[in-house]
């Protein structure tokens, strides 16, 4: 009985100078490691939220701006006129900033992606990190397409982020496969856009309906006065659109104006 009682003690004892020293030792290094890499999202995430309120004040001064050079300058206030030119200054330094803002911002994701879908591909930063990723690479494209018409390049960088996700071993976000599956469908012309375009319409007017075309397939001939758009079709060849330099609207437009087994850039 005596030798019984012990035992027991000793037994709790052990256990008790157990629970001591693991309470002494602290966090593990992969403890740590994770809480580092969770510091380091949270760090990213007040970051790229500042870089979308900018982004914000940004557009309600292109809007003011907007408006208030919609009043004809001799009818502007002296406030008015004031006003505008502080919008104006301050757009040009703001410009800067967002640039400085996005390049830092797409530094931090590259690191802690790197980290997050290789050690914590199942952890809840490296899903929002990677819709991050997925948004900006979304604002990327349009801008590729709006400046260039460059579809090909947009879908492959859009293609890239898609990846991540799948190496992730995460569901594609839906945003990103939408923006994919949209710009797959303007990158060539249909017949039924190109029955849309009509002739005196301007270029904006035929970018709209068919749209953006790219850079390289614009040619231009000063001695006729005249510029042509080629849009790369999906069975190969390339329709294309003709328009006035004096004017900048279409006077034609030729379904078949470059043959099937001719390459055309897009």
């Amino acid at each position: 009985m005596r030798s019984f009682r012990l035992l027991s003690v000793f037994v709790v004892l052990v256990a008790v100078l157990g629970l001591v020293e693991g309470c002494s030792r602290g966090p593990s290094e992969e403890e740590l490691k994770l809480a580092a890499f969770q510091e380091q999202f949270a760090t990213l995430q007040v970051e790229y939220d500042a870089l979308v309120n900018m982004r914000t004040e940004i557009e309600v001064a292109k809007a003011k701006l907007a408006e208030l050079q919609a009043i004809p300058e001799n009818k502007r206030t002296d406030e008015q006129k004031v006003e505008l030119e502080e919008i104006q200054n301050g757009l040009e330094s703001s410009a800067d900033e967002n640039e400085a803002a996005f390049e830092g911002v797409q530094g931090q994701l590259a690191d802690l992606l790197n980290v997050g879908i290789n050690d914590y591909p199942e952890s809840d930063e490296t899903a929002s990190a990677l819709m991050i990723y997925a948004d900006e690479a979304i604002l990327v494209a349009d801008d590729m397409v709006a400046k260039a018409g460059d579809y090909k390049k947009a879908i492959d960088n859009l293609s890239t982020a898609k990846g991540f996700f799948e190496a992730a071993g995460l569901t594609s976000y839906h945003p990103l496969v939408a923006k994919i599956a949209e710009l797959e469908d303007w990158r060539y012309i249909t017949k039924e856009r190109f029955d849309a375009v009509t002739k005196g319409m301007t270029k904006e007017e035929v970018t709209s309906v068919v749209g953006q075309v790219y850079f390289r397939n614009i040619q231009e001939i000063p001695e006729k006065g005249v510029e042509s758009w080629l849009y790369k079709k999906r069975e190969g060849g390339a329709a294309a659109f003709y328009f006035k330099t004096k004017t900048g609207k279409a006077y034609d437009k030729n379904w078949d104006a470059v043959a099937a087994t001719t390459v055309v850039e897009d």
